[in-house]
Formats: structure tokens, sequence, C-alpha cells
């Protein structure tokens, strides 16, 4: 699937982000209630997992309109290949691998993030909802925005998943193909590095890692 920037957009170099096995879906042979059942739980397993895809491309990208191309390039490749996806047994955690694999390919092709205003303002907004009082200026948010770009791929993605969304840690490890333990100590390490590059002695997770 290739991400059609259009004309105002540098290249981008295309192809597919994660091949599924076995090369390209199969044909919809066995009639046509399967083929309305397969699109019922394409859509429903997109509108349920589009919101974390978008989460992560936004805070990774930095600009809406770029975020929603990369989306829809997720979604599609999802759509070529979906019977195949169903067969994993995490479809989740495929479907997380495909967002970042595209994610990372947009961000390489690109010169440095230059975020949007909205973008900056929903990260941080989400930040502050569980940090209160460790932001003390806009130098500080400046800080912090760049210090969860600079984050291990492991850790970024526990952050986005649990300060951006909200997110329940059994639901990330799921997403991520990961033991919950893993997860608590991904988001703890995440937490202490966010902490030392504000200054601060600990970055707490006022929501409880649930």
């Amino acid at each position: 699937m290739t991400i059609d920037r259009g004309a105002l957009v540098r290249g981008y170099r295309g192809g597919t982000a994660v091949e599924c096995v076995g090369g390209t879906a199969p044909e919809r042979t066995t009639g046509p209630d399967l083929g309305l059942r397969l699109d019922l739980t394409y859509t429903a397993f997109c509108e349920t997992h589009e919101p974390a895809w978008h989460a992560l491309a936004l805070t990774r990208i930095g600009s809406q309109a770029d975020a929603a191309l990369v989306v829809e390039a997720v979604k599609a490749d999802l759509a070529r290949c979906w019977p195949q996806v169903l067969r994993f047994e995490e479809p989740a955690a495929y479907a997380w691998r495909l967002a970042n694999r595209y994610v990372a390919d947009w961000v390489s092709a690109e010169e440095p993030v230059e975020v949007e205003a909205v973008t900056f303002a929903a990260v941080i907004g989400a930040f502050k909802q569980v940090a209160n009082g460790l932001l003390h200026s806009e130098a500080d948010e400046v800080r912090l925005y760049a210090a969860i770009l600079e984050l291990p791929d492991r850790q970024r993605d526990v952050v986005i998943l649990r300060y951006l969304l909200g997110l329940h840690v059994k639901v990330i490890a799921a997403y991520l193909g990961r033991p919950v333990a893993t997860v608590h100590s991904n988001l703890r390490h995440a937490r202490e590095r966010l902490a030392r590059r504000l200054g601060v002695g600990e970055l707490p997770d006022r929501g409880g890692e649930l």
C-alpha cells in the first residue's frame, strides 16, 4: 500500500509495511455471507482500534492531515489481507505493528517533525491531567514532548496508549502482544526517563497502573 501524500506533500517511498502471512489475501470464494461477515468484522475492528493508530501517528508525525493519511494506509493494508489477520492470536497486536511500521517509514522520509499547535496541545493536555503541577512553563512542555518522541519504541508505545488514550494495561498488553508485567515495566521506565528530562523526581501515573 502506497500512501498518496498529494501534490503539496513530499514523496513517500511506499510499499507494504508488514507482509501478510502467505502473501496476498485469498479470494472470497465461500459465498456472499462470509464476505459480509468479514466486512462487518473489519469495520468493527477499525472503529475500535483506529483511535490508537491515530494517536500513535499524530504524536510522532505532528500533523493531523498526515496522521490521517497514515491511518487510512493502515486500514487499506488490513483490508487487503483481513481474512489472514483474523487468524492471528492477537489481531490488535498485528495492526499496531503495522501502524508503527507505516509511521516509522513516514518519519524516516521526512524532515524533523514540525508539530502542529493543536497536536502539541492535545499531547501535553493529556499529560497535564496525570502530572498536574509538574509542567511549570512552556519550556517544560516542549521538553516533555521532545522526550516522548525520543523514548525507545516500547516505552513510547505504552506512554501513548496509557497517557493519551487512558487504556487499561491489559488492553495495552493485547495491543502490543506483551505480558502485562512487561507493560508495567515499560511504563515505569518511561516515566523515569521523562521525569529526568523534566528535572523532577517522579512523573506519577495518577490514573493508577491498572
